[in-house]
């Protein structure tokens, strides 16, 4: 299978990202993030690298737990993307969220290895 080394490197990242979001390990995520990250999020709120962190780092933003279903990735020269479904439950500024999403997100080969550049999600009905 084409890829095949790459595809395996992007699923053990999302699972090391999506656990260090759960456990807000913000400093393994700084270290994942590539320095030009958008993420925007089901709300349509975007965030920087840096406002993103920031929002995990002062519990703004707490995620209580995710699943991931359907994940497909696409490695296209230096460039992995990942499509999938996700449900998370989270904290934002003090409300509980259920979040039941469809996802986009991109990863770049940079000298330092894959870094997580973006994050683009939609939500599914209830």
């Amino acid at each position: 299978m084409a890829h095949e080394k790459e595809t395996k490197e992007i699923l053990a990242l999302e699972d090391a990202r999506f656990r260090a979001m759960v456990a807000t390990d913000v400093a393994l995520l700084d270290a994942m993030f590539h320095p030009d990250l958008i993420y925007t999020h089901s709300s349509a709120v975007v965030d920087t690298k840096a406002t993103y962190l920031e929002a995990l780092k002062s519990g703004k933003t707490r995620y209580k737990s995710q699943k991931r279903f359907e994940e497909r990735v696409r490695v296209c020269g230096d460039c992995a993307l990942v499509t999938g479904r996700a449900e998370m439950e989270a904290e934002v500024n003090g409300a509980h969220k259920s979040l039941r999403l469809r996802y986009l997100d991109a990863w770049t080969k940079t000298p330092q290895g894959w870094k997580f550049i973006a994050w683009q999600s939609t939500s599914l009905p209830q």
